[in-house]
């Protein structure tokens, strides 16, 4: 049978239904296995079949409908019978639920008096009932205390303890009667009492370690509200343990050194890593643990300090005396922290970082004093190995000598001071430290100056290349130890900045090390760290320097060394320039021609000695060591050029020469014609000298050779572009009358 199914849908379609029929009909015959007809035939033969199924489909559902029809007309009367029933229904309901409202408010308003009356009633009987056990209670009170007046009396904690707890009770339940705070006298007169029983078993409990009966005594006093005091007693207690070992210490030690506190230290440790362990089994924390070990290093007799102050009386070499004391102090230190941190999974650590720091500040604050001293010894030291230090010595080689030997001691004493600071301070006392570095290495440099000196006051008046040498040596000391002041410079920077870094690192947590003295010297600290930072940034021209002092002396001493090498290397010329003849006589000569007159003695030997002064500044000449061009450069920034230093130099010295030459023109006072032509041919045999050796003549002796050589006639021609002044001076001496 067809499905009807479709005839219902919204979107149904005739020719679509009648398709989709005929290909589930076709479909289904190839399925049985026989051959479908022809296809007009078998299209025909589908439609027939299909208007015959649709008729009697046609006639089933006319038949169902009157058959529906007639049961619904059937049933109609029934229905609104039905219907008016449930009417009549409703409305009885309605008047019930009416006649029920109004007798429950008149109910309420018949019995809100009552009800109110039973509540105060009822309130009545709790209080009465309250104060009947009151009664009772203090019915009980006298006999209670009695008894446990009498169990203490015995000796009989278990049961005293239980019977004050008893009492405790009945106090709570008498607070509103009258006498309440006599019971709590009597109360605290029993615990008072109990106390003073229990403590001596207390104390042998606990220094037994006897965790059992420990636990017990800690159920007993939390019992009666005196847990606190129950700590005190054992903090008491590992005090007492604490300072009998450092005693025993300080009395077993044969020397009094450092061995003292490294043995002390040993027991502590162990000492406190039983406790950690115990305490916590016994109060559920170790924080008691860590506070007695605290106090009781905070009040060890002797103290720590006096042990150590009397070992470095009699040390001989302090600093290693107070090294070998903080050493033991770090070390113990690091050992504690991790016991208390729990850094071990079989420790149990302290959870209170406040008791912690309290910890680590008993055991590093008393070395305080001496992280304050240190600067001040380390002073002492420095200033005493330069008294030992003898630099001048009776020639100023042996000086210069002196100086290159004590460069290198000069410098390992200072490394070694910033060492120290660290074994001993953990560079705490790092910038005081700094300042007395400073001042030991600026007051190293006074020997420069002192030697410097000697070889100034050595100049003989004749040349001395071996003094001119000496200077040059003398530079390059300076510049060796300049080089090595700054590595020591950087090394302190780095020293700072990681010091910062630690302590910002750990400020959130205790510090098992020593402390910054002050909160200015932190913050001191800091704002130097940050100015090396800033000074670090590719931004920045200069690197970062904290020797100012030093660097603007160390400036002045090399300008000092410099200046006394000129005058060394400039002495001979000063000498041979004294040998200018200040006049001229007129004679024969005025006729002579300009080539018959040759260079006077004085310039030729002049002359040959800047040609000779090259071969004597080989340690210029010769690519000079980065020391020796850096010192330079800071004596003369003329240095810093890409020229080398010895041509520098020989222009320094060709510099003063001219200069000197032009003094003494001025000091002529008069020229006769073969006068000038004699000077104007020596200041022409200078200027070729000077273009050999890769100079050249300053334009004050070149206009003063040509206004020398002018004829007379010409002389106001030729003096075209020369300076007023000069032209002026030389017409003068000439005896030139002005046109």
């Amino acid at each position: 049978m067809q499905d009807v199914s479709a005839f219902s849908g919204d979107d149904f379609d005739v020719s679509t239904w009648i398709n989709q029929s005929y290909e589930r009909s076709q479909n289904a015959a190839v399925s049985a296995g026989s051959q479908p007809g022809g296809h007009a035939s078998s299209k025909e033969a589908f439609v027939s079949s299909l208007v015959s199924k649709m008729q009697l489909y046609v006639q089933q559902i006319n038949v169902a409908l009157e058959q529906t029809g007639g049961q619904v007309l059937k049933n109609i009367p029934k229905v609104v019978n039905d219907a008016q029933m449930l009417q009549i229904e409703s409305g009885l309901l309605k008047q019930r639920m009416d006649q029920v409202q109004r007798e429950i408010s008149h109910l309420h308003t018949e019995t809100g008096d009552c009800m109110a009356s039973l509540e105060r009633l009822d309130s009545i009987k709790r209080q009465l009932q309250t104060s009947k056990q009151c009664l009772q209670e203090a019915d009980g009170w006298g006999k209670l205390a009695g008894e446990l007046d009498d169990l203490l009396e015995k000796s009989d904690i278990d049961a005293s303890s239980s019977k004050l707890l008893s009492l405790q009770k009945s106090l709570a339940a008498q607070v509103a009667l009258h006498g309440h705070t006599e019971r709590e006298s009597q109360v605290e007169y029993f615990k008072n009492r109990l106390e003073a029983l229990i403590s001596p078993s207390v104390v042998a409990a606990m220094r037994s370690m006897d965790s059992a009966a420990c636990r017990r005594y800690v159920g007993i006093f939390e019992g009666i509200d005196r847990l606190a005091q129950l700590k005190q007693y054992y903090r008491t207690v590992l005090k007492s343990f604490v300072q009998e070992h450092w005693r025993n210490a300080v009395d077993g030690s044969e020397s009094g050194g450092s061995g003292v506190l490294k043995e002390f230290y040993d027991v502590l440790v162990e000492l406190l890593k039983n406790h950690l362990r115990w305490c916590n089994q016994c109060f559920g924390n170790a924080n008691d643990c860590v506070l007695a070990v605290a106090e009781a290093l905070e009040n060890l007799d002797p103290t720590r300090e006096s042990v150590v102050r009397s070992a470095l009386k009699r040390a001989s070499d302090k600093f290693w005396m107070l090294s070998q004391f903080s050493l033991a102090n770090i070390e113990v230190g690091s050992k504690v922290e991790a016991l208390v941190r729990g850094r071990s999974q079989q420790d149990v650590h302290c959870d209170d970082e406040t008791i912690i720091d309290r910890l680590a500040i008993s055991m590093f604050l008393y070395f305080g004093v001496f992280l304050k001293e240190y600067p001040t010894m380390e002073n002492s030291q420095l200033e005493l190995s330069l008294q030992n230090h003898t630099i001048v010595g009776p020639t100023p080689s042996d000086s210069v000598h002196n100086l290159q030997s004590a460069n290198v001691i000069v410098v390992r004493l200072a490394t070694s001071a910033m060492d120290r600071c660290q074994v001993i301070t953990q560079n705490c006392a790092l910038l005081s430290l700094g300042s007395v570095v400073q001042n030991y290495l600026t007051s190293y440099l006074d020997q420069y100056n002192k030697v410097q000196k000697q070889l100034a006051a050595s100049q003989p008046n004749q040349t001395d290349w071996n003094l001119l040498q000496l200077s040059v040596v003398l530079l390059q000391c300076l510049g060796g130890f300049r080089q090595s002041v700054h590595e020591l410079e950087h090394r302190f920077i780095q020293q700072v900045l990681a010091k910062q870094a630690q302590l910002t690192t750990g400020a959130k947590e205790a510090r098992f090390e020593y402390r910054l003295h002050t909160k200015g010297d932190a913050n001191e600290l800091q704002k130097l760290a940050t100015t090396f930072q800033q000074q670090s940034q590719p931004a920045s021209e200069a690197g970062p320097e904290h020797f100012a002092e030093f660097h603007e002396r160390m400036k002045r001493t090399c300008e000092d060394i410099h200046d006394t090498m000129l005058r060394i290397a400039f002495s001979p010329i000063t000498k041979h320039f004294k040998q200018i003849e200040p006049a001229s006589n007129p004679g024969s000569m005025d006729a002579l021609p300009d080539y018959s007159f040759a260079p006077q003695e004085y310039i030729t030997l002049i002359c040959q000695y800047l040609l000779t002064l090259p071969q004597h500044l080989e340690p210029l000449l010769l690519s000079p060591a980065a020391v020796l061009k850096t010192v330079l450069e800071v004596a003369d920034t003329r240095y810093a050029s890409s020229r080398p230093g010895a041509d520098v130099f020989l222009a320094l010295v060709v510099e003063e020469s001219e200069a000197l030459y032009v003094e003494q023109i001025e000091n002529i006072c008069s020229l006769s014609v073969s006068g000038a032509k004699q000077l104007a041919t020596d200041i022409e045999y200078f200027g070729s000298v000077l273009e050999e050796m890769g100079q050249s003549l300053g334009s004050n002796l070149q206009q003063t050779v040509k206004l020398l050589r002018a004829p007379l006639e010409s002389y106001s021609a030729a003096a075209a572009g020369c300076d007023p002044e000069l032209v002026a001076a030389i017409r003068q001496k000439r005896n030139l009358i002005s046109c």
